[in-house]
């Protein structure tokens, strides 16, 4: 069987070469622009058939994607939506359509959600200071507010996720809020008290820390995912 992955009728060598393409086509049209050139648009339309809720994405039908950008607790990313028929806008992740999303991912991916708000605090907390930024790993100063991002020292986030699933029945007791298939969403637990629980341990027990962008975006990021 030939290695990498196919898209449509096209295979491509690897994963990382269909990411590109979406990055290739989200800088092109820019944010808020419509995708109008018609193999973008069939190269799209062949990707989110191999997204896990293609039926729930799409709705009555598509009428054309869109470069969009986004907030989330002061976090901005950039990626692409589609718009449908009856004029409903619902993002996607090509990251999901290329690697389904497992249980334990999207539970994690959901406490991560859950706490976000607390990452976003501690990082305007740093920032409010009137102290000069200071990397915790590398004793650099943080030159902007750019460079700022917050980690979890010990215990790491995933140290703390995985203890909190365990002593809350495993990962299959964490049930995943479904998608409502509209708008810009989130993977978040269907259990809202589940969820506060989740957010009051992680207060009582996570200590964050500011460092700079380019250690947590490398040694870090195996450990930690802020």
């Amino acid at each position: 069987m030939p290695r990498g992955i196919t898209i449509g009728a096209t295979h491509y060598p690897t994963k990382e070469a269909v990411r590109n393409i979406c990055r290739a086509i989200v800088q092109r049209y820019g944010i808020g622009g419509d995708v109008t050139d018609p193999e973008d648009d069939s190269f799209l339309r062949d990707l989110l058939k191999c997204h896990p809720e293609y039926d729930l994405k799409r709705g009555i039908g598509i009428a054309h994607f869109r470069v969009i950008a986004h907030t989330d607790h002061n976090r901005r990313s950039v990626g692409i939506a589609l718009i449908r028929l009856d004029g409903e806008v619902s993002d996607f992740s090509w990251n999901a359509c290329l690697t389904p999303f497992s249980q334990r991912t999207q539970v994690l991916a959901a406490l991560r959600h859950a706490i976000a708000e607390q990452v976003a605090q501690a990082r305007d907390t740093a920032l409010d200071s009137g102290q000069p930024l200071v990397c915790a790993v590398t004793g650099e100063l943080i030159p902007s507010a750019a460079e700022l991002h917050i980690d979890h020292a010990d215990p790491t986030f995933l140290d703390l996720a995985e203890e909190f699933i365990t002593v809350n029945g495993g990962v299959d007791a964490f049930r995943i809020l479904p998608d409502s298939g509209a708008g810009i969403t989130y993977i978040e637990l269907e259990d809202k008290k589940l969820e506060e629980l989740w957010q009051n341990y992680h207060r009582e027990r996570a200590l964050l820390r500011p460092v700079l962008k380019r250690v947590n975006l490398s040694d870090l990021r195996r450990t930690n995912e802020f």
